[in-house]
């Protein structure tokens, strides 16, 4: 995880990108849907399909896998990129629950779009598959 920033307004903004050239953060804005999810609901489920990535903007939020809690998130971690850069022979199923530990504010990114926009933000391409990486199989 990455620390906790006070200025996270979009997915761009998320700590996982902040090396990466701005150019590239704001294309990745551009292609954000927002999303609130209230307090005790699951933003993802274990095991649902995934196809989008998410950056927490606002609030609290935890990961459990098999009902074992694993890690907190906090405004400007990112979440979901296993399941979007899996394998296309592998499943793209979600490896853990992420759940609302207060209401929060996400900005999701399609893997349609991420895909269809490689060319314009290879760096983050290359942060969200460092990041899947250092998972190992988790």
């Amino acid at each position: 995880m990455f620390p906790m920033s006070d200025n996270v307004k979009t997915v761009g903004d998320a700590g996982l990108f902040a090396s990466c050239p701005l150019a590239e953060r704001q294309v990745l804005a551009s292609l954000a849907i927002p999303m609130r999810v209230a307090a005790g609901e699951d933003v993802v489920g274990q095991g649902d399909f995934g196809s989008t990535i998410g950056v927490l903007l606002e609030g609290r939020a935890s990961v459990w896998l098999d009902d074992a809690h694993i890690a907190d998130l906090v405004a400007g971690d990112c979440f979901g990129e296993l399941a979007v850069l899996s394998n296309p022979s592998a499943s793209g199923r979600r490896t853990a629950r992420v759940r609302a530990d207060s209401e929060v504010r996400v900005d999701t990114v399609s893997q349609r779009d991420l895909n269809q926009n490689l060319g314009e933000i290879p760096s983050i391409a290359d942060k969200l598959r460092e990041q899947a990486a250092s998972y190992g199989d988790a």
